[in-house]
C-alpha cells in the first residue's frame, strides 16, 4: 500500500486522501478513501456523469467503491484530471490508457497518444493504438511497420497479437510501397532511356564532325590561296594552311556541346 506522501507525489499535486469542505463524493480504492468532486469527474468522463445524474445507485451515494482498481493508478488518473495536470510518461501511460478507455476519458487518451507519438512507433505502440483506437499513432506505426521486412516483423513477439485488420493494413501498405517504388523505377528507366538516346545522338554528331575534320586536310579549298589548286598531300609546313584548317576545326567544335577549344 502506498503512503500518503507517495500518493501526493510532490507539493504541487493534490492530496486526495485529505478531505476538503468542497469534496462531495468519496472513491474507495483498496480500502483507501479518495475525496473528490463530482463536477470534475463528470466533466471529464461520461461514465462518471451517468453515475451521478442517471438512475444509478451511485447518484446519491456518498461513497463509491471501485473494486479491482489499484490505488496509485487511480490517484495518477485523478492528477491528470484535476488542474495540476500530471504529465504522461513511460510509467503511467499504459494504465492511464486502460482507465481512460474504461471511463471514456477522451482527453486523457489524446494526451497519452501525443506522448506515444513522441517516442518509438514500434509494434508495441501499434498494439496500444490498435487496442485503444488511437488513429494518429496507428497510422504512424503502420508506416514504421511497412519499412520492416516480413521476416523482421514475424520475429517480433507482438506480431502474433496484431489483429487481422492491422495485418491487412500493413500488407496493403507494403504492396502500395512496392507499387510506388516500381513506378519510381519505371520513371527512372524512361528518363535514362531518354538520356541514352540523347547521348547517342551527340555521339553520332561528334563522329560526323570528326569525319569532317579528317576530310579538311584532303580538301584543297580549305587550304591557303597558294595551295588551293594543289591536289597533293596537305603541306603541314605551311603556316597559313594550318591556321585556316584550325579555324575550320574551331568552327566545327563550337557547334558541339561542352567544347573546350578556345
Amino acid at each position: 500500500m502506498a503512503t500518503k506522501a507517495q500518493l501526493q507525489q510532490g507539493n504541487n499535486l493534490r492530496d486526495f486522501t485529505q478531505k476538503d469542505e468542497l469534496s462531495d463524493v468519496t472513491l474507495i480504492v483498496q480500502g483507501e478513501p479518495l475525496y473528490v468532486h463530482k463536477v470534475y469527474l463528470a466533466e471529464w468522463s461520461p461514465v462518471w456523469r451517468a453515475m451521478f445524474v442517471a438512475n444509478f445507485r451511485e447518484k446519491s451515494a456518498q461513497e463509491i467503491e471501485l473494486p479491482g482498481k489499484e490505488l496509485e493508478q487511480m490517484v495518477e488518473l485523478l492528477h491528470c484530471i484535476y488542474p495540476s495536470q500530471q504529465a504522461i510518461n513511460e510509467e503511467n501511460v499504459h494504465f492511464l490508457l486502460e482507465l481512460a478507455e474504461e471511463y471514456q476519458i477522451e482527453k486523457i487518451k489524446q494526451r497519452c497518444e501525443v506522448f506515444l507519438l513522441s517516442g518509438n512507433t514500434d509494434l508495441e505502440s501499434l498494439l496500444l493504438a490498435q487496442r485503444y483506437c488511437l488513429d494518429k499513432l496507428y497510422t504512424k506505426c503502420i508506416e514504421g511497420a511497412t519499412r520492416l521486412t516480413l521476416e523482421d516483423l514475424e520475429k517480433c513477439d507482438e506480431f502474433q497479437q496484431l489483429e487481422p485488420r492491422t495485418l491487412n493494413t500493413i500488407y496493403k501498405s507494403k504492396i502500395n510501397t512496392m507499387r510506388d517504388y516500381a513506378s519510381y523505377i519505371k520513371e527512372k528507366e524512361v528518363a535514362m532511356e531518354k538520356e541514352c538516346n540523347k547521348v547517342s545522338r551527340e555521339r553520332d554528331r561528334i563522329q560526323s564532325k570528326l569525319q569532317t575534320v579528317k576530310m579538311l586536310w584532303e580538301t584543297p579549298s580549305k587550304r591557303c590561296y597558294r595551295h588551293m589548286g594543289n591536289t597533293a598531300m596537305f603541306d603541314f609546313s605551311c603556316r597559313e594552311c594550318n591556321e585556316k584548317v584550325y579555324r575550320e576545326i574551331k568552327k566545327l567544335c563550337s557547334e558541339l556541346p561542352n567544347n573546350r577549344i578556345n
